[in-house]
């Protein structure tokens, strides 16, 4: 997989992160910010864990606001919109796992539309469309038990997460597309339902 310049946001999920930026970049990559300056036509990310990265201003491309509930916060929910589904199930899991609660808000919306009795032509189900490989590999009993299955996922997310090395984009994909995929394109695969599904989640994101 190719390399990028900045070290994986989740060697730091131990540290508390509140307020973040998801920040996309020309090149369709992503990085978690705890800030960004700008500097005429450069940019300062402030990484969590005290590091920082700097580039062009041009080589962004957007970013959003986000959030991780650090795990002290008693009602994490309160960060999303009471109109969201499940948020209170969403908010503990991110908690538990150090995920911004709206990027598995957006990848849920996505996936079923917030039906817990989801089920894809391909075998997918519930609300975060869980294979019957991650069912297993993450000791799933019921499915279509919105615990059990956000919980799951959540966790699953992170792992893609991780072995796309801090990439939200890249992670998005295999989670669509499987991580082989992704590795075996070192990076975006070139598929029209992968590339839709990303971008329809970085369009939610924001919106949330």
């Amino acid at each position: 997989m190719k390399k990028f310049f900045f070290l994986p946001f989740f060697l730091f999920a131990s540290i508390p992160l509140m307020s973040m930026e998801l920040v996309v970049f020309t090149s369709e990559k992503t990085i978690v910010a705890e800030k960004i300056e700008f500097d005429g036509d450069f940019v300062t990310l402030h990484l969590p864990g005290g590091n920082k990265m700097g580039c062009p201003r041009n080589q962004i491309l957007k970013s959003y606001s986000g959030y991780i509930p650090p795990p002290e916060e008693k009602e994490p929910e309160k960060n999303l919109p009471a109109e969201i589904p499940y948020r209170e199930i969403i908010a503990k899991a991110c908690q538990k796992e150090g995920l911004d609660l709206k990027l598995v808000a957006a990848v849920i919306k996505v996936e079923s539309n917030f039906n817990p009795y989801a089920v894809s032509p391909k075998g997918a189900k519930g609300l975060m469309q869980l294979m019957p490989s991650v069912q297993n590999d993450y000791k799933v009993k019921n499915v279509f038990d919105p615990k059990e299955n956000i919980f799951a996922g959540v966790k699953y997310l992170k792992h893609l997460i991780d072995e796309c090395e801090g990439d939200f984009g890249l992670a998005l994909a295999a989670y669509n597309a499987g991580l082989k995929r992704v590795k075996d394109a070192e990076g975006l695969p070139d598929i029209t339902e992968t590339k839709n599904y990303v971008a329809k989640i970085l369009t939610i994101y924001p919106t949330l």
